[in-house]
């Protein structure tokens, strides 16, 4: 394995750098080393090819490279899975790379072996590759549109910046715009971003920014939300078709609420209403109880001799008895005879106060 090389994270030694990759085509001759548009493309030589250009089944895309790691660490490394027709590695204009590159083989076998070598590889400590097979991407999502841009004139915008346009689809609410743009090729969408990231401000006017970035892949479902759908010919000018909108699906109406309980349930609730009803019938009886034994006492205290008052004056019976009864349960009383002057409710005996109160001789 050629060991891995890189740079400091400060600065870039162009020179070194020079140097190190002008080697890859001095030592094999059948590649060329170029960088345009932002990418630095080793390929192989026209007099080293003949034939069709590999398919895209033969692409790889390589994510998470070290922004101080290039070709020659990568095409070394990348060509034990077998031999490459291209690799692509993305630079910005500072030098470093963008963190990702494409790799061409020859065949769908090998592409599929630099996949299973290369994903989750180690590239440095701490620091893995992430491979996986290329997509195709030829679509360009726009958002930020103004709302209130014509859809004929978004149509005629885009194909007057970009070339290879195929087709325009518009998504319309009320205070907002995106369209997403397909073209003929993934190479024609990559010069259209770049110039409509370049054009985006002059081009849409009113003080409008959108936003220009690559499409995700989108499920057909949500294409359909792009209902409009525009083309421009030379002959025809704009054409602008909407797609119908879908039925709503009707739903079958909601069925009506059952509230049968399972077997199990409907003997756990019966169970719990006769324990509740058993225990408000053994409060009830054991009220009952109660009164009866208040009543046997205060019969048998009158029967001793301490009297339908219990020993208390006239004006203390009045205070405990209740109203409209006798004292206890007894027949109803007579009229309150009247009370002297100085007479006090609050300090009333209670009728069973020689009973409740301890004798003046114990201490």
């Amino acid at each position: 394995m050629p060991p891995v090389k890189h740079y400091s994270s400060s600065e870039v030694n162009q020179y070194e750098l020079s140097s190190r990759l002008l080697s890859l085509t001095e030592n094999n001759t059948s590649y060329t080393l170029t960088q345009i548009n932002g990418q630095r493309i080793y390929r192989k030589a026209p007099h080293a090819w003949s034939g069709p250009e590999p398919s895209r089944n033969c692409e790889v895309f390589i994510g998470r490279i070290p922004h101080d790691c290039f070709e020659d660490t990568l095409v070394p490394l990348f060509r034990q899975a077998g031999e490459l027709f291209e690799f692509r590695l993305m630079i910005n204009f500072s030098g470093w790379n963008r963190g990702y590159a494409f790799a061409m083989y020859t065949t769908d076998a090998e592409a599929s072996n630099a996949i299973r070598m290369f994903n989750n590889y180690m590239i440095r400590p701490s620091w893995q590759l992430g491979v996986c097979p290329s997509i195709n991407n030829c679509r360009i999502f726009i958002s930020r549109i103004p709302p209130t841009t014509p859809s004929a004139e978004i149509v005629r915008l885009l194909y007057a910046l970009t070339d290879e346009v195929q087709e325009i689809r518009i998504r319309r609410s009320i205070a907002s715009c995106a369209a997403i743009v397909e073209y003929k090729s993934h190479r024609g969408a990559a010069m259209a971003r770049k110039a409509l990231v370049a054009a985006a401000a002059a081009a849409w006017g009113c003080g409008a920014r959108p936003a220009v970035d690559w499409s995700l892949p989108q499920s057909p479902q949500l294409l359909k939300q792009y209902r409009e759908v525009g083309r421009w010919t030379p002959e025809r000018g704009v054409e602008l078709t909407r797609a119908p909108e879908e039925p709503a699906a009707t739903s079958p109406p909601p069925a009506a609420p059952s509230y049968t309980l399972e077997p199990w349930s409907q003997a756990r609730r019966l169970r719990m209403i006769h324990e509740a009803q058993r225990s408000a019938a053994a409060a009830a009886e054991w009220s009952n109880r109660i009164n009866n034994g208040m009543e046997s006492l205060v019969s048998s205290m009158t029967s001793l001799g301490f009297g339908g008052g219990l020993g208390l004056q006239a004006g203390e019976a009045g205070v405990w008895a209740p109203p409209g009864a006798g004292l206890m349960g007894a027949a109803p009383r007579l009229p309150p005879p009247s009370q002297p002057r100085d007479f006090n409710p609050w300090t009333a005996r209670h009728p069973l106060q020689e009973f409740i109160t301890p004798g003046k001789d114990v201490q």
